[in-house]
This record gives structure tokens, C-alpha cells and sequence, in this order.
């Protein structure tokens, strides 16, 4: 029973649904019923003179309006078939606007060293130790990652030269296993704009194996590295022309305190990497304990969220056909009516 009142109303609602794509054929309908009231107006009465034809009549004068009935509901389906009902589809096709992000995190000697919060605290008021600044790096990674959804993700790592810790995939659980691995090994110096360096490895990276619109460098560093103007100008030039982004995550207390005297020096440093990060259309983030550096990537993931793509294109369903057998059906009930009832036509 369950069945059959869902079968009636899905058959319902469909009927509700129904769409006529001519529907100046419908005033045809109404012309229909008007000619058949003009018909049965003007018909004259009979009257029955003798027992052998009153004996002819119908016993049940009801009967008598069967065929009329027919003949005009015979009318109305073809009136309806030729007017083309229809159920419109709506067909929905979903894409996800995906992103190739690469992820680059300073493995240098410095990155070794404690956070230290505002006031220059290198423990919480619980008397925790702050993490290490490669540690930070790697947890805020690992939060990235996890957030993401259809993005293909790439990692890697760099101190004097760039190791690739793996390419772009969408296999992001890959990504986040190699995230536990970053802190294991720190050393050596920070080169962000040679050659071997981050910016232009995920570059070379890119050219070959990007296949997303939009690409995006996240680049994790105290940024305790010289670069000149001309490389400024040849990274920008590599990176729009691939239309790539760069977002800086800047780690330590040049960053997060670069008025303070004792950090002016290294601040000076600075300068020109947060340049090529306004060239690129980023955004530079100074953060000084794991929290910020948390917060920086969720501001990221935010700014940088693959959207879904909704299009829709309407197909119909032609129900003409049905009206087609049932104007049949009823023209057949009608001749049959007609030799029943005797009613002349």
C-alpha cells in the first residue's frame, strides 16, 4: 500500500510539473467546448409519437450524454497533444574549481629556534616551552592540508638548496604524512632567490606539472635572506606568467616586532621579499607564536577556498504521446458509445 501511495504521487507530482511549448494551441480547447454547448443548444427536441419508437430510447437518459462527453474529451486530448506537453529536467552538473598549492617551509639552521611570544617570552605563563619554529611550521602545514578539499597539494623544503618532499597530488593523506617528517633535520643557510631556491623550483615545478588556473606558493621562513631587484623582477615575471600567488608566513621577531631596535638590522632584510609578495598580489603575515602562525593559514585557506561551480542546462520530457493514445482511447469508447446509446451524431 506504501508503494502505491508513492507511486500516485510521484505520478502526481509530475502531472504538476507538466509544461505546454505551444500554448496558443490550448485556446483551441476552450473553442472546443464552446462548440460542443452551440451543438447541444441548437439541437432540436424529439418527439416520440408512437410506443415503437419510445421503446428505441434509452432507459436511462444519462446514457444519452455519454457520447458528448466522450467526443469532447476525444477534442481536448488533441487539443492537448498538438499543444506539446512536456516535463521539464533540470540537469545539474557540479565542478569543483580546484587550486595547485605548493607549500615550501625554511628547514635552515635559525628555523631550529624557540618562538617567542610579543613581550619576548620563550614559555607560557604555565612555564610550557614554546615549540621551535619548524615545528610551528609543520603543524600550521598539517592544518592547511587537512582543510583543503579537490586541491592538488605539493610540499617541499629548503635551506640552502629546495628538496622536493612530493609533487602535486590530490592524494592529500601522502601530503600529511610527510608534514611529521619536516621537523626531523634543520641546517644549513636560507636561499629563497637563487636558482635552486623555493620560489623558482616551485616555478619549474609548476611549468611542468600544474594543470590548475590558479596556483598558489605558501612560503613558511624567517625570510633572514638577501635579494636583489632584479630577481624580484625575473620571480615576478615567472610567477604571473603562470598566474601564481605568494602568501609569506614570516616567522620570528624580525617579523612580528621589526621596530624594536635589536631587530632593525634583520627587518632591513626583509624589505624586499615582502615587495615580490605585494608584486604577486599576497599577503605577508608576521607571526610570532603557533597560534598566529594557525591563524595565518586559516586567513589563507579562507582567501584561497575552492568554490563549486553549479551549471544547469533544462531538457523536457515529451508526454504529447500519452495524450496521443488517450485521444484514441476515447474516440474508440466514443464510436462504441454511440452504438449503445443510438445517439445520433
Amino acid at each position: 500500500m506504501h508503494n502505491l501511495y508513492s507511486t500516485v504521487f510521484e505520478f502526481a507530482s509530475e502531472l504538476a510539473s507538466v509544461r505546454v511549448l505551444e500554448k496558443n494551441m490550448l485556446w483551441l480547447c476552450l473553442l472546443s467546448v464552446a462548440l460542443m454547448c452551440i451543438r447541444r443548444w441548437r439541437q432540436p427536441a424529439e418527439l416520440v409519437t408512437t410506443v415503437a419508437v419510445q421503446k428505441n430510447l434509452p432507459r436511462l437518459p444519462m446514457l444519452s450524454h455519454i457520447p458528448q462527453v466522450l467526443f469532447l474529451l476525444t477534442l481536448l486530448t488533441i487539443n492537448v497533444w498538438l499543444a506539446k506537453p512536456v516535463i521539464p529536467l533540470i540537469n545539474e552538473t557540479r565542478t569543483l574549481d580546484t587550486r595547485d598549492l605548493f607549500i615550501a617551509i625554511d628547514k635552515s639552521g635559525s628555523m631550529d629556534t624557540i618562538l617567542k611570544d610579543a613581550q619576548g617570552n620563550d614559555e607560557d605563563a604555565q612555564g610550557n616551552a614554546y615549540p621551535r619554529r619548524i615545528d610551528a611550521a609543520a603543524r600550521a602545514a598539517e592544518f592547511f592540508v587537512s582543510r583543503r578539499k579537490g586541491d592538488r597539494v605539493g610540499l617541499a623544503v629548503f635551506d640552502d638548496n629546495t628538496y622536493l618532499h612530493w609533487p602535486m597530488t590530490d592524494e592529500l593523506s601522502i601530503i600529511l604524512k610527510k608534514t611529521a617528517l619536516i621537523p626531523r633535520h634543520t641546517n644549513g643557510g636560507t636561499n629563497i632567490e637563487g636558482n635552486n631556491g623555493p620560489i623558482q623550483a616551485v616555478i619549474d615545478h609548476w611549468k611542468e606539472y600544474g594543470k590548475a588556473k590558479t596556483k598558489v606558493l605558501i612560503l613558511v621562513s624567517d625570510g633572514d635572506a638577501p635579494m636583489s631587484e632584479q630577481r624580484i623582477r625575473e620571480l615576478t615575471e615567472g610567477m604571473n606568467a603562470l598566474g601564481g600567488k605568494l602568501y609569506m608566513l614570516g616567522v620570528g621577531e624580525a617579523w612580528s616586532n621589526p621596530d624594536n631596535p635589536d631587530n632593525a638590522e634583520q627587518a632591513e632584510k626583509l624589505k624586499p621579499l615582502k615587495t615580490l609578495v605585494a608584486n604577486l598580489g599576497g599577503k605577508t603575515y608576521a607571526v610570532a607564536d603557533e597560534q598566529q602562525m594557525l591563524a595565518a593559514v586559516a586567513d589563507i585557506d579562507k582567501l584561497e577556498k575552492s568554490s563549486v561551480k553549479v551549471e544547469t542546462n533544462e531538457t523536457f520530457r515529451d508526454m504529447s504521446i500519452y495524450f496521443a493514445f488517450a485521444s484514441c482511447l476515447l474516440f474508440s469508447l466514443f464510436i462504441v458509445s454511440v452504438a449503445f446509446t443510438r445517439e445520433r451524431t
